[in-house]
């Protein structure tokens, strides 16, 4: 890596995926940077929601355009197309050396001294050759726990809770290997799509992933290289991991080009909540399900039969719609007990169904502001809700249902910090008795505790600055 400039201010940019729960905790990155005097802008495509969504919270926008039809086949002319698979992997079209000058001039452009690509986009190698080509210092970002291919521990993918301390033995070894060919050629668990959506999605992934070897030659050439992920391929460059250190298996945070910035909520701005409506001397339960965005544009019916005419309900909306009945059964017979669902597209028409007063429908919540008084958090297991969590202090119930939620509830049921549940048959009684269990039980509340005392925005700053200076040689 050669020596930068070492100064009081940098101009850092950000470039992520169009998820959520990765902006939330990038701005409280965002916002951690910042407060040590440096700029910080965001790369979103035109046209992305997303461009408001980063100025609403206070920070500047680079726009990536696309790459237009017409440069495209002017473009074309000057590459020698043949028919070979091999050659067809490894040589790139033009719009692929477009897209990486593009992205080389708007960081030059914006003076930009330090790079933090997400490692799940799907163009993530693609750039990777060009940051690497001019020598741009880069950092790999992930909102989840996702790592490389190793016979030493899971993949996320994986509800497997790793092996321990020292390395697994030679059973364990097959088995994670096992695993992690499963989790790079799939979707992962199947209930979760549709059949034909299941193998065209995962086709897609697998033959993705062989594309981006074609990558790999560029990489090792500028002294990067790259390896096989739960996603896809990621390069191997340091990475920082939006999430706690101490919810990691020991095998993976043990890895020096890893650091862990999961205080990022205690960095972000609060929305407020209005408790007027509540009685806060009786337990709070928080739910919700999962990424709305995950479930397309679906309407559904109510847990009392009332649908909407015409249309049918995907895989994925059945799944939800069947949990959210869980839900609603478990808490209409604990009226003691207080429930804030946020459940996105379905409370338009749970809304218009009777519920005992205990129960408070919403499309969304401020999340960060409902944990600071919630005693419970029944969640899919996003990697983003598990993560605000533990800042919060409140344990989970968790009921994964795709990608890295799996590996998420192990680490949550691991760790003591809450309790995994299975989505597919969970019965309202079986919910009510895992409720009064995580909101009674001394070691699961112990541990949350002591978690959340665990987690210092200050040290994760400081842990930052020795990371960033010890592998792109910037002094924070």
């Amino acid at each position: 890596m050669p020596h930068a400039e070492m100064k009081k201010h940098y101009n850092i940019g950000l470039f992520l995926t169009a998820e959520h729960s990765c902006y939330n905790a990038a701005f409280g990155f965002a916002n951690a940077l910042q407060s040590r005097g440096h700029s910080v802008i965001f790369l979103v495509n035109e046209g992305s929601l997303f461009i408001d969504y980063v100025k609403d919270n206070g920070f500047g926008v680079i726009e990536i355009l696309p790459i237009t039809e017409s440069v495209y086949s002017v473009t074309k002319q000057s590459i020698v197309s043949k028919f070979n698979l091999w050659r067809r992997l490894t040589r790139h079209s033009p719009s692929v050396l477009l897209k990486q000058q593009r992205l080389v001039h708007l960081i030059k452009e914006n003076n930009l001294d330090i790079f933090f690509i997400d490692d799940v986009r799907n163009d993530v190698n693609l750039y990777a050759v060009a940051l690497a080509k001019n020598k741009i210092p880069t950092a790999l970002i992930s909102y989840t726990f996702s790592s490389q291919f190793s016979s030493d521990y899971p993949p996320i993918f994986s509800s497997r809770i790793s092996s321990g301390k020292g390395r697994p033995n030679v059973f364990y070894r097959a088995l994670y290997r096992w695993l992690w060919g499963w989790t790079i050629s799939t979707k992962g668990r199947i209930y979760s799509y549709e059949l034909v959506d299941f193998l065209k999605q995962s086709f897609k992934k697998f033959f993705d992933q062989i594309r981006d070897i074609g990558f790999e030659q560029e990489l090792r050439q500028f002294g990067w290289g790259s390896a096989w992920s739960e996603w896809k391929r990621r390069p191997l460059i340091p990475q920082v991991v939006f999430g706690h250190h101490m919810m990691d298996w020991l095998a993976i945070k043990s890895n020096p080009a890893r650091c862990y910035f999961g205080t990022s909520d205690l960095w972000r701005k609060k929305s407020d909540f209005d408790w007027s409506r509540l009685d806060l001397s009786k337990p709070v339960i928080y739910c919700n399900i999962s990424t709305t965005g995950g479930f397309g544009s679906d309407r559904v019916s109510s847990g009392n039969g009332r649908k909407n005419p015409g249309v049918s309900l995907s895989k994925r909306n059945q799944m939800a719609k069947r949990y959210l009945e869980v839900v609603l059964a478990c808490f209409s017979s604990q009226q003691d007990w207080q429930l804030l669902l946020a459940c996105g597209s379905f409370s338009e028409v749970l809304v218009q169904d009777q519920y005992p007063s205990n129960i408070h429908i919403f499309e969304r919540l401020p999340q960060l502001a409902v944990l600071e008084k919630a005693n419970l958090a029944i969640t899919w297991g996003g990697a983003g809700t598990v993560r605000e969590c533990i800042n919060s202090g409140v344990p989970m119930l968790v009921f994964p249902a795709w990608t890295d939620q799996f590996g998420n509830a192990a680490r949550v049921f691991s760790k003591r910090t809450g309790l995994r549940g299975n989505i597919q048959n969970v019965t309202s009684s079986q919910m009510t008795e895992m409720v009064q269990y995580v909101l009674t039980d001394e070691t699961i509340n112990t541990s949350i505790k002591a978690m959340r005392e665990q987690c210092s925005a200050e040290s994760d700053i400081l842990e930052l600055v020795r990371f960033v200076k010890k592998h792109l040689n910037f002094q924070l």
